[in-house]
């Protein structure tokens, strides 16, 4: 009879002598890259989704599916140890998330989204025990593993719980302004490229306030823009080639597509 869950087909896969050879090769550190290049095919489909679209749906369902096979892997390596299994992820978790949420689960009251945020910092340090004489610095132990676009969100997020950050949306977005008018006016090499990195900080920092998810935002845009330059493309090929259209003319195939999408 074949396994009906996740957690028998990974038992089974790992089974000494009769699973898979491959699958019995593995450790933490070999499934590391696939955990990545699942969480990245995640945030491309997130980026794809619309909700009520069956095939986009079924597609972030699908991603969703391969990203949680990487978690009872890597849960199935520490219950063929004897440390834990999938039952203690889920149940360490879900003890967290109680614990973390005395709004709901317990007799607290927060004003909204905010107050929460703020609950659960406290809380989280109350995990960690007493603090040791040298208090950490605010900005370290942020993990290495993030990528610079969420290294950025959650310095800002870490300097906004205490008090260190713009009181609106038209300050961040005036300090977008200041900083694009001081990488218009360099022309150092060195300088210019400090002044792009402020710019796109500032910028995180913007679309933190706004509630926008940049990495979302720049992978939806970036299927926009190859959607429409496939339309450039085509209207190139018809004319005979890159060689034979000019930027004017493949800027009106550019602009006509932009407006057929729109409508």
């Amino acid at each position: 009879m074949e396994p009906t869950t996740l957690r028998a087909v990974m038992a089974a896969l790992r089974k000494p002598e009769t699973g898979c050879p491959w699958d019995l090769k593995q450790d933490h550190q070999s499934l590391a890259r696939y955990l990545r290049e699942e969480a990245g095919e995640v945030l491309e489909a997130l980026a794809e989704h619309q909700p009520g679209d069956a095939a986009t749906e079924a597609h972030l369902c699908e991603e969703l599916g391969d990203l949680w096979l990487q978690i009872a892997f890597h849960a199935q390596l520490a219950a063929d140890r004897g440390a834990w299994d999938i039952h203690d992820v889920e149940r360490v978790v879900v003890e967290k998330l109680v614990r973390r949420h005395p709004h709901v689960f317990a007799e607290v009251e927060v004003a909204g989204a905010e107050e929460v945020l703020t609950n659960w910092a406290a809380i989280k340090r109350a995990e960690k025990g007493p603090t040791p004489d040298t208090e950490p610095r605010l900005l370290e132990g942020i993990p290495a593993t993030l990528a610079p676009m969420d290294e950025a969100l959650e310095i800002g997020r870490r300097c906004a719980k205490v008090g260190f950050e713009w009181p609106d949306l038209e300050g961040v977005l005036d300090k977008v302004k200041e900083e694009v008018a001081e990488l218009q006016a360099e022309s150092d090499p060195v300088r210019v490229e400090e002044e792009f990195g402020d710019v796109l900080f500032s910028l995180m920092q913007w679309a933190r306030k706004k509630g926008v998810d940049p990495d979302v935002a720049l992978r939806r845009q970036m299927l926009r823009f190859k959607a429409r330059f496939r339309a450039v493309e085509d209207d190139a090929h018809a004319h005979g080639g890159w060689e034979r259209r000019t930027l004017e003319e493949m800027e009106v195939a550019w602009q006509a597509e932009k407006i057929r999408r729109k409508a």
